[in-house]
């Protein structure tokens, strides 16, 4: 059997998607060579106009490969590298070996025709078979390099991930390595904002989260839409930009020939000039309740997210809630036994943006943004709200290119947007993205047109927009599935009450531990049963459903709890002394935020009884 057969049957067995797309691909645009290095290893060269390139050392490859990996050496045990380009594997192979402290790898290569040239001429079984590997090539599966980075950078290792690249790869492949960095430094610095977020908002946070499940009891979902709406329906996203005062009065025309959904900011603009939107978003933890204050919204479909501030919801009293992301491992089950797909939704980091995303996912094919300047129009940063703030300006200003061609003044968090939106819609090849704000900041891959324009041109049928969010169907739909959640809810508040006494009890072990190893004269035996008592509560916190609401409560302290471990002492008894402290802070900030979740979980399940009277009835 050759090495490309053995490696194409690893592939078939556990990539199938790099077999398919390896199967069905016959480009050959770039010629790759394969050479003998002086020490007889084979190395890769690719042929660029008249030079040959070689992609390893021509004269030992493996120890180049090891070389590169030294700058690894001191990083934590849990760390992860984002590595343009696959080249011949050999630095991939050293990445993944035991003397390498990376435990996670993602690898892109921008070329077909290297990865290809690598399955000929090297054994890459054992490296392919990896599973701390993952492997994206451009042409194949090289778009979900955002969703997988997504879904890998958490509130736990992004502070140790990496982007690197191998040699010769950024000049070769200039373009592909700018396209790749750009979503890595995009969405590092979505989990960065994301961690600091949590950290700054965690106590409301687990207030908002654990309120939203009264608003589950009569909720819809965001995959609840997909395939409801007609396909030449088209989906207006009301962004509060300074523009929208120009183009407010258009709204009143489109009103029943497109889907309107308007950002929280924007809703009293709205509603001070009577347009009603088909829907509202809100998903910032803290928005408050401001924006909220009209009998209007009352029963109007809302758009959010457990994270969503409660004290908006509970201003607008009777709310129709869209639930299209949570962040909670307990309620996505209870989601998905409704068989409702719902998790983490990525939606660019602002309400607009979220906006936008939500229309891809619905299925909406003529997509048309007003009010997203994204830029410091008419010198205000938002319609209705007067010539710029002082907070406006707490952000770096910067310039970019303007939606007429010219340079218009922005700010970095509208910057960021901006990227997202020039990464996101020029990728959108069957969608057409109508950019009617008529000011502000370009956006890349979008047309151009005047709101008047767009609305004559596309908004020209009339449909029954209630009509069809009334066919989207509610996840928990009569009194007895209601019944039904709310025993889940109430089981899982028994849940923590009995880990309520088993964190106290793990504090006191803890402290025990500590205090005979200060004596001195323990028995081994005994720090070992406690040991074996404060796993078990480690591991319980690690795989119950729903300790995630703690450990967002505690994520600085979550976050830091390993910042240190490099720094042991030398003395073993007071290495185990300084360790168990650790272990004590950690129960005891757990055990914090636990006695602030029970008596709000309490006042839900009142509030829930109190509408629906389960408990009269059970």
């Amino acid at each position: 059997m050759t090495y490309y057969e053995k490696n194409l049957e690893v592939l078939k067995e556990i990539r199938n998607d790099l077999y398919n797309g390896i199967m069905q691909n016959s480009d050959n645009s770039e010629k790759i060579l394969v050479g003998d290095a002086l020490d007889s290893e084979k190395f890769l060269a690719i042929i660029r106009g008249e030079d040959i390139i070689p992609l390893n050392s021509t004269y030992h490859p493996t120890h180049e490969a090891i070389r590169y990996t030294l700058q690894f050496c001191q990083e934590p045990k849990d760390s992860t590298v984002l590595l343009f380009g696959f080249s011949n594997g050999k630095v991939i192979e050293q990445m993944l070996s035991e003397e390498c402290p990376v435990s996670k790898c993602i690898v892109y290569e921008p070329s077909i025709s290297i990865f290809k040239k690598a399955l000929e001429e090297f054994d890459l079984s054992t490296v392919l078979l990896d599973t701390q590997l993952m492997i994206l090539v451009e042409g194949i599966n090289g778009n979900q390099l955002e969703y997988i980075l997504n879904d890998v950078i958490d509130y736990r290792n992004w502070r140790h991930f990496s982007f690197k690249m191998l040699s010769q790869y950024q000049e070769l492949f200039s373009k592909e390595c700018r396209n790749v960095f750009d979503i890595f430094s995009r969405i590092y610095d979505n989990k960065s904002a994301d961690m600091n977020t949590l950290i700054h908002f965690a106590q409301s946070g687990m207030i908002n989260e654990i309120k939203s499940l009264q608003w589950m009891m009569d909720c819809k979902t965001l995959d609840g839409m997909i395939g409801k709406f007609p396909a030449d329906m088209p989906y207006i996203i009301v962004a509060a930009g300074p523009s929208l005062e120009r183009n407010v009065e258009i709204l009143r025309q489109v009103k029943g020939k497109a889907f309107i959904v308007c950002v929280d900011t924007a809703v009293p603009f709205l509603l001070k000039r009577g347009i009603i939107p088909d829907m509202v978003c809100t998903v910032d933890a803290q928005k408050g309740t401001k924006y909220f204050e009209g009998l209007e919204l009352h029963n109007l479909p809302i758009a959010i997210s457990t994270d969503s501030d409660y004290r908006a919801l509970e201003l607008i009293g009777e709310v129709n809630p869209i639930y299209m992301s949570i962040t909670n491992d307990f309620y996505k089950k209870l989601f998905n036994e409704k068989g409702s797909t719902i998790g983490y939704f990525d939606g660019g980091g602002s309400v607009a943006t979220v906006c936008f995303q939500m229309g891809i996912e619905i299925g909406f094919k003529t997509i048309i943004l007003m009010g997203q300047d994204l830029a410091f129009t008419d010198k205000k940063a938002h319609a209705g709200m007067g010539d710029l703030q002082e907070e406006d300006l707490v952000y770096n200003i910067l310039m970019v290119d303007g939606y007429y061609g010219e340079k218009v003044m922005t700010r970095g968090d509208f910057k960021h947007y901006i990227d997202w939106y020039n990464l996101q819609i020029p990728e959108l090849k069957d969608r057409l993205i109508i950019n009617a704000t008529e000011g502000g900041a370009k956006l890349k891959g979008t047309v151009q047109m005047p709101l008047q324009e767009a609305v004559d041109k596309y908004c020209l049928k009339e449909y029954d927009i209630s009509a069809i969010m009334n066919q989207v169907p509610k996840v928990w739909k009569t009194k007895e599935e209601k019944m039904q959640l709310y025993q889940e809810i109430k089981r899982r508040y028994q849940y923590f009450t009995g880990f309520h006494r088993r964190l106290k009890d793990g504090i006191g072990s803890a402290e025990r531990a500590i205090c005979i190893i200060k004596r001195g004269n323990y028995q081994q035996k005994e720090l070992e049963r406690i040991d074996k008592k404060l796993d078990a509560i480690t591991k319980e916190v690690e795989t119950e459903d729903g300790m995630v609401i703690l450990v967002k409560r505690m994520i600085e302290t979550d976050i830091t709890l390993n910042d240190d471990l490099e720094n042991s002492e030398d003395n073993l008894e007071l290495e185990s002394i300084r360790l168990y402290e650790k272990m004590k802070k950690y129960l005891s900030d757990l055990l914090e935020a636990l006695e602030e979740l029970l008596p709000i979980w309490k006042s839900v399940m009142e509030e829930i009884n109190k509408k629906y009277q389960f408990e009269n009835e059970s």
